[in-house]
Parts: C-alpha cells; sequence; structure tokens
C-alpha cells in the first residue's frame, strides 16, 4: 500500500491514522480506497445484546470499596424497629449497609397488625405489611450515604429502584412470590434491558443469579458459621458487584416480610 500523506503539512501517516502527528488535521480516506475495518459487535446473550454497565453502579462501587473484590458477606440485623443489611468482605471488614427507614417500618407492621387483627388472618397482616412504600439507604462504613432504594410495595409484587443522589435510576428489581415460597426476581437497567434474573423456592436463601442469557453471574448460599443470618455471595462471571449484592438483600427482605 502506498504511503499516505497529510494534505495540510505533508507528513507521512500510518496505516490507519485518523489525524496528522504533526498538524492535527483529520485524514481523508483517498478515494476508491476501503473503508477502514469495523470492530466486531458483541456476541448476543440470549439472543439479544448484553447491556452496558450502568456507570453509576461503577461509581458507586468504587466509593463503597467493591471494586476488586469477589467474595462478600451479607449479614441480615434484625433491629428493634427495623431491618439492616451489613455488607462485608471475606475477611469480615464493613463495607456499607443498606439500612431501613424505621418510621416507615412502623407503619407498615401497625397496618399488618390491624389488618390481621381484622381478618384473623396472618396471611393477610403479612399482605399488608408488604404493601407499605418503603426506602432504603446505601450507607458506607464511615457513615456516609451514597444512595438510595426506593421501593413501591404490593402485596405479592414489590418493585424496588436503586437511585443516586441526584435522583438518577440505575437499575430496578421487580419480586413476584408465588406459593410455597416461591419468588422471581429480575433487574433490567431503566429502559428496561434485563440483567439479572433468578427464581424458585428462595427460603433458605441458596440460589444462583444468572444473565439474561441463564448464565450463572453470582451464587448465594447460606454461611453456617455465623451468630446473626448471614449469607455469601460469590462473583462468578463478570458483573459489578454492587448489583447482586443489592439484588440478594431485597429478595431477603421480601422473604422475611
Amino acid at each position: 500500500m502506498a504511503t499516505q500523506f497529510c494534505m495540510s503539512c505533508g507528513t507521512p501517516l500510518p496505516a490507519g491514522a485518523g489525524f496528522c502527528s504533526n498538524c492535527g488535521t483529520p485524514v481523508t480516506t483517498p478515494a476508491g480506497a476501503p473503508p477502514a475495518p469495523q470492530p466486531t459487535p458483541p456476541p448476543l446473550v440470549g439472543g439479544m445484546p448484553p447491556p452496558p454497565a450502568p456507570a453509576a453502579g461503577a461509581g458507586l462501587s468504587g466509593t463503597l470499596g467493591l471494586q476488586g473484590l469477589r467474595s462478600f458477606l451479607v449479614q441480615h440485623q434484625i433491629l428493634s424497629f427495623g431491618h439492616d443489611y451489613r455488607v462485608m468482605d471475606a475477611q469480615k471488614n464493613h463495607l456499607f449497609t443498606v439500612r431501613g427507614d424505621v418510621g416507615q417500618n412502623l407503619k407498615g407492621n401497625a397496618m399488618g397488625s390491624m389488618i390481621g387483627g381484622l381478618t384473623n388472618s396472618s396471611y393477610m397482616q403479612r399482605l399488608a405489611a408488604r404493601s407499605v412504600n418503603m426506602t432504603y439507604t446505601l450507607v458506607n462504613a464511615q457513615g456516609t450515604v451514597h444512595g438510595t432504594i426506593k421501593k413501591e410495595g404490593g402485596a405479592n409484587s414489590s418493585v424496588f429502584t436503586l437511585l443516586d443522589l441526584q435522583g438518577q435510576a440505575w437499575v430496578i428489581v421487580t419480586l413476584q412470590r408465588g406459593l410455597m415460597g416461591g419468588m422471581n426476581a429480575t433487574a433490567v437497567t431503566p429502559d428496561g434491558r434485563p440483567m439479572l434474573q433468578t427464581s424458585g423456592n428462595l427460603m433458605r436463601h441458596n440460589f444462583m443469579v444468572k444473565d439474561p442469557g441463564g448464565a450463572e453471574l453470582a451464587k448465594v448460599h447460606e454461611a453456617w458459621v455465623a451468630v446473626r443470618d448471614t449469607y455469601n455471595v460469590d462473583l462468578l462471571g463478570n458483573i459489578d458487584a454492587l448489583y447482586p449484592l443489592v439484588f440478594t438483600i431485597l429478595i431477603d427482605f421480601e422473604k422475611v416480610k
């Protein structure tokens, strides 16, 4: 192939150059030259292109100390007036907490108790308690808030939205309850593209988090030697750690409600 020269200053150009290294003039492809090769598109996953990793999730992962880690412990802390979830690394160093709103939790419990008393049904009590909207905060080990999770409650279906501090949504999780402990959980990007999924009887909290095509991204299983309810979350695939961790916590919250 003949050497190409800059049309402005005459400097020889290396093959494939987009700009002249001497004067910065954009390179014009000569007439008749073959077009530059285009990058190969990513393979389809489950019949559709894989969704990009949301930028805010990566940013939150950095501020919460998750980057580079593959194994985590999620500890369910049952408090006097609510439920918190403490996330640690494999060495039990505290990374962040998902903290429930005490007032909202009390409201849900009070509504559940009232409906349960009127109907004489513990089942109706649980349905009423789960129907209350909730707000959770993501708090780092130093107590600084980095994001929120908004829950739109439903008797057997709830929707959770992870938001940054500017109110921008980054992932939406939907949990649907079935019979005998069955639950179907999915996570999508704000524009509706699938990210995560799992289903089955989740009462014992042993399950796989998968991508839209069914490939395993994270394994969730009980940690047998623990003072409180504690679960291991081990990353298996290429995924921002924040998303399977939040996914796991929301499933557990709905399981115990």
